[in-house]
């Protein structure tokens, strides 16, 4: 008899547009000054636009530094080479600028959290869908953002996430990992996972391991990634019609 399968979502870019959030917060972490800003349109440029052209590339929030120092240099991001080229240089600089980006999205967050939350745009039919999904599967949360934050989101779409259920920037070295953990953990194969993320580098390792991996064909990603996805055979979604494509997952398990 075939294990019945379990849900793994990505956060931001999945369930949550945060662009805004992660701009403000981007910029108030590489300043790291008592004076935060409270919107995008605060920042300046060439940085607001390199931040927002480029976030697909990145990977954990330490990364956004290297979109901030390659905007300092005026140096230009065209592809996943010219990132990984960028990624290597300023590898140093990502721990100690990941640590002032979550203790500069605490200070946002406890000076106004309803300012805060507003900062985030929830996918439309978002909150519906988790719903439709919620008794059908057993549904986790792996994300480079805080759990906290995580559990915030889904208080307001009236559904109680354990925090067991979270698995978020401090949980695992990468997605599979946590993924790995997880199956461990309920004593299921990898191909009972059903992952969806938006940023194909984290699919990759997932679906070569065996897990039922899909990309959120909302969220953050080039054309290029789009491509690389299609080649190895990774199906997109599409935000209309994903809950019913995960449904048939389920019932095919």
């Amino acid at each position: 008899m075939t294990a019945p399968r379990f849900l793994v979502l990505d956060f931001d870019g999945v369930i949550c547009d945060s662009t805004e959030e992660c701009i403000v917060t981007a910029w108030n972490a590489w300043q790291n000054s008592r004076d935060l800003v409270r919107f995008s349109n605060e920042v300046p440029e060439p940085f607001r636009s390199a931040l927002q052209r480029n976030r697909s590339y990145v990977r954990t929030a330490g990364e956004y530094v290297v979109l901030l120092e390659a905007a300092r240099g005026g140096r230009g991001i065209g592809s996943h080479a010219d990132y990984q080229v960028l990624l290597k240089e300023f590898q140093p600089a990502i721990k100690p600028y990941g640590d002032l980006f979550f203790s500069s999205r605490d200070r946002l967050r406890a000076d106004d959290e309803r300012h805060w939350l507003g900062l985030h745009t929830v996918y439309s039919g978002m909150a519906d869908d988790l719903r439709r999904l919620w008794d059908c599967f057993e549904m986790f949360v792996v994300t480079g953002k805080d759990s906290s934050s995580v559990q915030r989101f889904f208080q307001s779409f009236g559904l109680s996430i354990a925090p067991g259920r979270i698995y978020d920037k401090d949980a695992a070295r990468d997605k599979l990992s946590a993924i790995r953990i997880i199956a461990s953990n309920l004593s299921r194969p990898l191909n009972s996972a059903v992952f969806i993320d938006d940023n194909v580098h984290h699919l990759l390792p997932a679906h070569e391991a065996g897990c039922h991996a899909f990309v959120a064909g909302w969220g953050y990603h080039t054309n290029e990634e789009v491509d690389l996805a299609r080649r190895r055979s990774i199906p997109i979604l599409e935000l209309d019609s994903w809950a019913a494509v995960v449904l048939q997952q389920g019932v095919t398990a």
